[in-house]
């Protein structure tokens, strides 16, 4: 075989570069064998490899190389060892070759076996070499042979089959046999294609016929197999109908020889019957049915028995019997159940309606070789209330065709939009509708035009009436329309509101005197559609800090205020149409803000809100009380109350007037108030207090008044005005005693 000489050349080549004569051989030998030319040591190993009964043939052509004669006797030829090797010496002997001559032999291996053989190639020779050297020298005559070891390998191949765990061998032409089989079911015997000679074989094909019948786990061929190993396949088996099948199997191998087998398959069919049991009456069903239960009230249950027979030749398992409600399946036997030829079990078949009309089903009976479905009808007897309503000109109808609830197409707040709502009984019996409602409280969703309940509604018979959504804000809303207790729901989403109108802030403007309480109106160019809620709010700003007196008369920086809906008049903190507010006693600038909402919530302020902007100034402090905090023989405590909208003060003047009959050397007093000023308004205890000051100041006199007569009695009043940056405040006047 090519393939097996092929992988020995290697081989040829080694023993020809190990052997080491001492005698140079003549003799130049060149082998052809299966189009492969090697070239031959004198003492070389030569592998064949063939197939039992198959030849291999190696052609030698051996060049003499030397200078003299060689000569092969008559009877030189000969083979030692295993006669499955024989030679030929091709000419006829004795043979003598000359220098550059050549004569050729073949030897051939023919197996009878697959063990390994051995022989010896052996043909002697003479070669006679004229003399050398002076004179006249005789010639050299030198024994000599060609010697050849000769190993011979076959591959053989058996082929077997594994069934239950058994191993088969098959001889060729036998048949190899399948377990009976269910229809349409598969069964894979695994083949074994062993190679038990000496030498590497070759499977070149494998092919499988008999419909079937399929080979499986294919391998890529041509695929060598070596001595002692195995190339595995598969043969698949699928019976499609009742009966016998053949089929065949042939393996071609690497020789040109071939093995066949036959295959033989048989099937099994098993055949179920289903049998209803009802009313003492027995009825034969086929799939796909219909199995028809009895007319069922809602709220109750009507049953049937159905037996499941097998009366075929084959068994079969039933793994599962499966339906859905309202249909229910009892199975008194544990599954899964095989049945073998006339077994029999039992089930029961229950119809539990949960609404009237009729309604459907389907039963599955599953087995390891199919499944059988029945349909299943039943009809529920009882009320059924449906609901639909009309959008876009189209009815829908809930549940039905994806619509889950009613749906209204965004509407804008402050708008109403309205869907006409229809309820049905498609039912078999009247129905009573005691309640038409919306569930959430203070909901943008409502009902009106409901008949007066409770109310009767026949079979067949509807009344319509209608649902309402006036969105009070912009997000989506969801409800749920409750008819008895069945809930339908409702989506909704609003739109933004219309804008607001231009408006008016009414009050003070431009400077405004501090410590003074101006009022504040707020009104709308035109109604609104809606109740407004909003908040009217105060800020300041300035170098000098802000002054908590600057407030509403309700204690607050924020007033609320609303506008009854069509309106235009804000009413604040439900004390009228105008609120007060405080402007304190700090130079800043007081600005008025207004947002605006509807009430329930949408923002309805514009992105730039017109505001009420004035001013309390900065000027001369106000100088508002004096009066004597304590006094003594000789002196006297005086406090001055006042405020300053700069937050500082300069200076104190003060004069005093003396009293009847007396005169003041005396009378005018300054008192710097820069420095105490300064400390008191920069500090944390006068944040509260804005402008506002106290300035206490004692004062102590002396002289000498008459007898009886004490200092003080004679100052009869003191007046004095006050400074800061920008000015001098009025005088007050306040009597000493």
């Amino acid at each position: 075989m090519r393939l097996q000489w092929l992988g020995r050349s290697i081989l040829l080549g080694a023993g020809m570069a190990a052997l080491g004569l001492a005698q140079t051989f003549p003799l130049q030998m060149v082998g052809t064998s299966n189009g492969i030319v090697l070239t031959l040591a004198n003492g070389s190993q030569i592998p064949f490899a063939a197939g039992v009964g198959q030849t291999q043939t190696l052609q030698v052509t051996a060049t003499y190389a030397g200078s003299g004669t060689i000569t092969i006797p008559q009877d030189s030829t000969l083979v030692f060892g295993s006669n499955e090797f024989t030679a030929a010496l091709a000419g006829t002997l004795p043979l003598t070759v000359k220098p550059g001559g050549s004569f050729s032999f073949d030897i051939v291996f023919r197996p009878t076996s697959a063990a390994e053989v051995s022989a010896i190639f052996n043909l002697p020779f003479t070669e006679t070499v004229p003399g050398t050297g002076s004179g006249n020298p005789p010639p050299v005559v030198n024994s000599n042979a060609i010697n050849l070891s000769l190993i011979g390998t076959a591959p053989s191949f058996i082929v077997s089959y594994t069934k239950n765990q058994n191993v088969i061998q098959v001889a060729n032409g036998q048949p190899i046999v399948f377990d009976p089989q269910p229809v349409n079911t598969t069964v894979t015997l695994p083949l074994n294609i062993t190679n038990n000679g000496s030498a590497t074989g070759q499977v070149n094909n494998i092919v499988v016929t008999g419909k079937a019948f399929q080979l499986v786990d294919r391998p890529l061929l041509p695929a060598g197999v070596q001595s002692g190993n195995t190339l595995p396949v598969g043969i698949e088996y699928m019976p499609t109908a009742v009966g016998t099948d053949t089929g065949q199997v042939q393996i071609t191998f690497g020789d040109g020889t071939t093995q066949s087998f036959v295959l033989q398959g048989s099937s099994t069919s098993p055949a179920l019957v289903y049998t209803l049991l009802q009313n003492g009456k027995t009825t034969t069903v086929t799939p796909p049915g219909p199995i028809a239960l009895p007319d069922t009230n809602v709220g109750s249950t009507s049953s049937l028995v159905v037996r499941v027979q097998n009366t075929g030749n084959g068994s079969v398992t039933v793994g599962s019997i499966s339906t859905a409600p309202p249909y229910q399946v009892t199975v008194g036997s544990v599954l899964p159940k095989t049945l073998n030829t006339n077994d029999s079990f039992t089930f029961t078949l229950t119809f539990a309606p949960t609404a009237p009309g009729a309604q459907p089903g389907q039963l599955l009976v599953g087995t390891n070789l199919s499944t059988d479905l029945f349909n299943l009808t039943g009809k529920g007897l009882g009320s059924n209330l449906q609901f639909s309503y009309v959008a876009a000109g189209s009815t829908l109808t809930i549940g039905t065709n994806g619509v889950t609830g009613v749906v209204f197409s965004p509407v804008q707040v402050t708008k109403t939009a309205s869907i006409p709502f229809t309820v049905t009984n498609n039912g078999t019996l009247p129905s009573i509708v005691s309640n038409i409602t919306i569930q959430g409280a203070n909901s943008p969703f409502s009902v009106s035009g409901t008949p007066p309940l409770p109310k009767s509604l026949a079979g067949g018979a509807s009344f319509s009436f209608t649902v309402s959504f006036a969105p009070t804000a912009v997000p989506s809303v969801t409800d749920t329309l409750l008819i008895n207790t069945t809930g339908v729901p409702l989506f909704g989403s609003g739109t933004a509101p219309p804008l607001l109108s231009a408006y008016t802030i009414s009050g003070p403007s431009g400077t405004v005197a501090p410590q003074s309480q101006p009022s504040v109106t707020l009104t709308l160019a035109s109604p609104y559609p809606v109740a407004i809620n909003g908040v009217l709010t105060l800020t300041t700003s300035g170098t000098l800090g802000s002054d908590p007196a600057v407030q509403f008369t309700n204690g607050l920086r924020t007033v609320p205020f609303t506008i009854p809906a069509n309106g235009t008049v804000a009413n604040f903190a439900s004390q009228g149409n105008q609120i007060l507010l405080q402007t304190g006693t700090v130079a800043s600038t007081i600005l008025l803000t207004p947002s605006f909402a509807t009430a329930a919530g949408v923002p309805l302020t514009p992105s730039n809100p017109p505001t009420l902007e004035f001013t309390v100034p900065a000027e001369a402090p106000v100088l508002i009380a004096a009066t004597v905090a304590s006094s003594s023989a000789n002196g006297v405590v005086l406090n001055f109350t006042g405020y300053s909208t700069t937050r500082s003060l300069t200076a104190l003047n003060v004069q005093f007037t003396a009293a009847a009959g007396f005169s003041l050397a005396t009378s005018q007093v300054t008192v710097p108030l820069t420095q105490q000023a300064t400390v008191w308004f920069d500090s944390t205890a006068s944040q509260g207090f804005g402008g506002q000051f106290t300035v206490s100041v004692p004062f102590t006199f002396s002289g000498t008044p008459p007898t009886g007569t004490a200092l003080l009695q004679t100052i009869a009043s003191v007046s004095a005005t006050i400074s800061n940056s920008v000015g001098t405040s009025t005088a007050v006047t306040s009597p000493i005693q």
